[in-house]
């Protein structure tokens, strides 16, 4: 004779969260997408009728931090789209990429702070591709030191 206990509600929850992230994955894999940032799409773009998406829109961080930001271009399906020139102006600081043009439908950059100043303080950074300008705002905050 075979036992067997059954799962607790948790294990089972894991199980169920676990499956729908690997159809989902799968799913956007076999339809020629890869990962893409959520939130919000602006377009379309003109001449070419694309949609932008950045991910984060904003974020925290220290002077010492250098977060990557994520634009990714795609159609009016949501495919990604190659080989599209995005350009990035930082209020402060520099942003550096791999390339400026997309590959994979999306650019990813680093932000990096001025040195100098410690004080809290918003930059910015905008995104443009063709006509459309998404602004990323960047909180910093000072390092702080646990004594």
């Amino acid at each position: 004779m075979i036992s067997a206990k059954p799962l607790s509600p948790f294990v089972a929850g894991m199980l169920v969260c676990l499956a729908w992230l690997a159809w989902s994955a799968a799913l956007s894999t076999s339809q020629g997408r890869g990962p893409q940032p959520e939130g919000q799409r602006y377009g379309p773009t003109t001449p070419g009728g694309y949609y932008v998406r950045v991910q984060p829109r904003a974020l925290t961080m220290a002077h010492n931090q250098q977060p990557q930001l994520t634009v990714a271009v795609e159609d009016a399906a949501g495919h990604p789209v190659e080989d599209v020139l995005v350009t990035f102006t930082p209020s402060e600081g520099t942003f550096t990429t791999g390339s400026s043009r997309t590959r994979g439908g999306t650019v990813v950059g680093t932000f990096v702070v001025s040195p100098g100043s410690d004080n809290p303080r918003t930059a910015f950074l905008v995104a443009a591709v063709e006509n459309v300008e998404v602004t990323i705002f960047i909180d910093i905050v000072p390092v702080v030191f646990q004594r």
